[in-house]
């Protein structure tokens, strides 16, 4: 591995470690950087291999500090970011259910005074499936 190479390796890791990142993150950060294709593609693998990149785990992290979000909104936020919709799908399975989520925030606003034409559109507005948003007021 060349000094630049090397150089640009130790940067990325720097980068890994301080900001967990996607696959696709991790290449728009490598490309900035001016790097080669080839160059992009060794250091990504490289970067895989010692699991200072994976999607999975980078969407269920996401999802547990958005509980308050609905399904549609975190598979927004995470296509976005670069997570195919298979990886997407896997992680919001292994996660706690949207209807149950639903139904926990409902509670507790209701508890808190809220009617339920807020908390109606409060859950809308953060991307609850209608059936998680029906759930939660049955």
């Amino acid at each position: 591995m060349n000094d630049l190479l090397n150089e640009q390796r130790e940067k990325f890791f720097n980068y890994l470690l301080r900001r967990p990142s996607t696959n696709s993150q991790a290449y728009e950060f490598l490309k900035r950087q001016k790097l080669s294709d080839s160059q992009i593609n060794f250091l990504i693998r490289e970067a895989n291999e010692s699991a200072l990149i994976d999607d999975l785990a980078y969407s269920q992290l996401f999802i547990d500090g958005h509980l308050s979000w609905g399904n549609a909104k975190i598979f927004y936020e995470l296509e976005s970011r670069g997570v195919s919709r298979e990886i997407i799908d896997e992680a919001l399975n292994l996660s706690q259910d949207e209807i149950s989520r639903a139904r926990d925030i409902a509670e507790t606003w209701r508890s808190s005074g809220l009617d339920d034409k807020k908390i109606l559109t409060r859950l809308r507005s953060r991307g609850f499936t209608g059936r998680a948003v029906r759930a939660a007021f049955e």
